[in-house]
């Protein structure tokens, strides 16, 4: 294959990245007490984290030797779906930028509980979880339920947000549920959206920006 396709290759990736996180972003916005379909938002945020991720490490790799990598030199068959491990070696590449917009995306990068509880979501997700049903129907023992998670996630923002007890006085009427849900959404965005602006500025100002 041809360096140019190749290279034009990563540009549609990305491209595809966003499209897909975009698409995760509105997921979450129309989770209520009336739908609770989470794989939408679990697709497409694993799947554009993925695909963002990997074409963050291959640009890198570029800037450093020239060209863009083979099959296996960042990683194996197995960490290909691993939200965590393509995250962990993102970390390695990113840089803390000097500009006042741009302070805290280093750490919201890397230490950002949220986020990383988000990236393990989804990473289990990609790895193990998108069958979850499936292992059920065929007998196969499946510990992680992906759905069960990302309401935990949802859980642990609302409470940060209204505090232990008036999160347990909304939960306890049924008519102001659709007020957590909508809070929990918004929250999550905003989160989300403040991690994709830190990542994406690696691309003007990080290590791989020729």
């Amino acid at each position: 294959m041809n360096d140019t396709y190749r290279n034009i290759a990563v540009v549609v990736e990305i491209e595809n990245s966003i499209k897909y996180l975009r698409n995760g972003l509105a997921e979450i916005q129309k989770v209520s007490a009336a739908n609770d379909f989470y794989d939408p938002t679990l697709i497409y945020l694993s799947g554009g984290l993925e695909r963002l991720f990997k074409s963050m490490l291959c640009l890198n790799f570029k800037q450093i030797h020239g060209r863009l990598p083979n099959p296996k030199e960042i990683w194996n068959y197995k960490q290909g779906h691993d939200i965590e491990f393509l995250k962990s070696e993102v970390e390695k590449i990113c840089i803390e930028i000097d500009r006042p917009f741009a302070a805290n995306d280093y750490h919201f990068i890397t230490r950002n509980p949220l986020i990383n509880q988000i990236c393990k979501t989804l990473s289990e997700y990609g790895i193990r979880a998108r069958y979850f049903n499936i292992d059920a129907i065929l007998g196969n023992e499946q510990e992680f339920d992906s759905k069960k998670e990302w309401e935990r996630i949802e859980s642990i923002v609302i409470k940060q947000h209204y505090g232990e007890k008036e999160f347990h006085e909304i939960l306890g009427e049924p008519t102001r549920l659709d007020k957590l849900y909508l809070t929990s959404s918004k929250l999550l965005v905003f989160q989300l959206e403040q991690f994709f602006r830190a990542i994406t500025r690696q691309f003007i100002f990080g290590n791989f920006s020729e």
